[in-house]
């Protein structure tokens, strides 16, 4: 139940009770959610203690505060992430890197098991892998377990129908179980090796591929000894180039954080290790333009393990949070097993924090000699000052239809996420690039509280000159404005200013045009995402018309609890009844998408 609270009424009559508050402009826009183990006195402190200036400019903009009652304070902690990510309140701390991290699956119940990349976790009972940082890391990873376990890579479809081997098997990457090469218990023999080696388990793999060796060897197989002995050697050359960073062979992600109060933001680094080894590290960059570093860790640490689908069994931070003990029950309940958040202050734990602050203060230190980039700009491209804060712009359709645009904002050379921002374009009809570029960049410049010092379009000539028409409208030429544009093939690309006819040649490996070219490159994956984003919606909506009951409201409904096709699907009846579908309705939703096989 969703209960409405004025500024001008008494605090007084607030719960004493766990739940979220919603904090709400003139507008009626939530401008901040927060959970509360007692609503009446979480609230009653932004009014009490003498407020932050951070604090303050909050307290002038709300106008009322709702609040939602919840069961406990874990229930409020989960509805908490929830309404952030669905409302992204302008006065938290949000995670917009979206993206779902890759993992290897293998399924050693499978009668022929393969080793898979996958985006999301489930509970099938196969064993999964990682995360990975980064695609290129993870096929990395299988091209290695490739050469070192030679399982088979094609489908189940294609594995029923092949009347011959593959070019894995001339080539000594896999045994070709598909016509009988090898026999069912010496291929999953292999599969158990292959998911040791995954794990980490370094002695257990080698022994196991020794006995293998020396059973071969007795039984004068001595093809199959050299085929063990060849996977020995491998394996050891692979496992010595592993880093090993706790010999408890423990899974743990380790937090570390360096602020930088020039930039207003906090650098965040997360270690991930695996079985005793480091696997990857992820780094965020958070604003603290309107929150404390204690706060904006704390929101940013919810956000992020909401995402997650492996936790490990220990959580290593920098400093204590308020919340630890809901926190770790929360991350128990999703894990199915113990998870413990820790601040340590000696041992080998203190060390692994260590590692993880000199990481983070590292990337910060390494931004900060790279700043000089700007200045080199400033003179490559005749600017009048230094550009700190630039915006780029693009835009993306097909044939017209589900026209979007996207405005990215690097300062300091480091892109800023918190201000990207999507347009979803009036223009319709015939593609105009030109007329969709002029609908953008008025819908922007009609707001200049915050303005850039550069602003960049995606184009040439034609989309510079509508640019520089834009911002002389608004009375703003004093901004700079340049276009860029990809060379055709085996060009560079090329640099459009204002009052000059040809467009200016930088040296491909300069720093300033990798940037350029990195920014632009940014505003276009900005922009592709979420075409394809409303595209996906239009044809899923399209599929949903003729099921009784649901309506726009009711899609409406759906797309503000889930991002994707995917998330519906893995919704069962019960958790869309509970976002508010009636259980009928629910019931043929999940009956359309089985016959759609969607």
């Amino acid at each position: 139940m969703e209960t409405q609270k004025s500024r001008s009424d008494p605090i007084n009559s607030l719960p004493h009770q766990p739940g979220v508050y919603l904090m709400k402009d003139k507008d009626g826009d939530i401008i901040y959610i927060g959970k509360a183990k007692d609503l009446y006195k979480r609230v009653n402190t932004y009014f009490q203690k003498p407020p932050s200036a951070k604090t303050r400019t909050l307290l002038k903009n709300i106008d009322k505060v709702n609040y939602l009652v919840t069961a406990s304070e874990k229930e409020a902690l989960i509805l908490e992430c929830n309404l952030i990510k669905s409302y992204c309140p302008r006065y938290n701390v949000v995670l917009r890197d979206d993206k779902n991290y890759p993992y290897l699956r293998l399924d050693l119940k499978q009668r022929w098991p393969r080793i898979t990349i996958v985006r999301r976790m489930k509970r099938d009972g196969a064993t999964y892998f990682g995360p990975f940082t980064s695609s290129k890391a993870v096929r990395e990873t299988l091209r290695a377990m490739d050469r070192l376990f030679p399982l088979r890579k094609c489908s189940d479809h294609e594995f029923k129908n092949r009347t011959r081997p593959c070019l894995n098997y001339q080539i000594g990457r896999c045994l070709a179980p598909c016509i009988g090469y090898v026999n069912e218990e010496r291929y999953l023999r292999l599969a158990k090796q292959a998911s040791l080696f995954l794990k980490g388990k370094r002695k257990e793999i080698l022994e196991n591929l020794e006995k293998e060796m020396k059973g071969a060897a007795d039984a004068l197989e001595f093809e199959q000894a050299a085929f063990y002995r060849d996977r020995i050697k491998a394996v050891k050359y692979t496992l010595e180039r592993q880093s090993m960073v706790s010999s408890d062979f423990g899974d743990r992600d380790v937090f570390g954080h360096f602020p930088t109060p020039s930039e207003k933001r906090l650098q965040v680094v997360i270690l991930l290790i695996r079985h005793g080894l480091l696997i990857g590290e992820l780094e965020y960059t958070l604003s603290l333009r309107r929150c404390d570093k204690e706060e904006a860790f704390s929101q940013f640490f919810k956000q992020f393990y909401f995402r997650q689908d492996m936790i490990p069994k220990e959580v290593i931070i920098p400093f204590p949070l308020e919340e630890k003990g809901v926190l770790e029950e929360w991350l128990s309940e999703k894990a199915d097993y113990k998870v413990n958040i820790l601040c340590p202050k000696r041992g080998d734990r203190l060390r692994l924090l260590k590692m993880a602050m000199d990481n983070a203060r590292l990337r910060v230190e390494t931004r900060l000699k790279e700043s000089n980039v700007l200045e080199v700009l400033k003179r490559e491209l005749f600017l009048s000052r230094i550009p700190k804060r630039i915006e780029c712009f693009d835009v993306s359709n097909i044939k017209g239809q589900y026209a979007v645009a996207s405005m990215v904002v690097f300062t300091n050379s480091l892109s800023d996420k918190d201000e990207y921002r999507h347009f979803r374009l009036e223009y319709s009809g015939h593609p105009d690039d030109y007329r969709m570029m002029e609908e953008v960049l008025k819908r922007r410049f009609s707001h200049t509280e915050v303005l850039p010092d550069l602003v960049m379009i995606d184009g040439g000539k034609g989309q510079l000159a509508i640019a520089q028409k834009i911002l002389a409208e608004q009375g703003l030429k004093d901004i700079e404005v340049i276009a860029i544009a990809k060379g055709r093939e085996g060009e560079e690309d090329k640099i459009y200013l204002k009052n000059r006819k040809q467009p200016l040649a930088l040296n491909g490996h300069a720093k300033t045009l990798i940037l350029l070219k990195h920014i632009r490159d940014e505003a276009h994956r900005f922009a592709i995402t979420y075409y394809k984003r409303l595209h996906r919606k239009a044809i899923v909506s399209s599929l949903l018309d003729n099921i009784a009951g649901l309506g726009p409201k009711r899609k409406a409904l759906l797309w503000r609890h889930f991002n994707s096709l995917e998330e519906i699907k893995r919704a069962d009846v019960k958790s869309l009844k509970d976002i508010g579908l009636p259980k009928d309705v629910a019931k043929r939703l999940k009956e359309k998408l089985v016959f759609l096989n969607l």
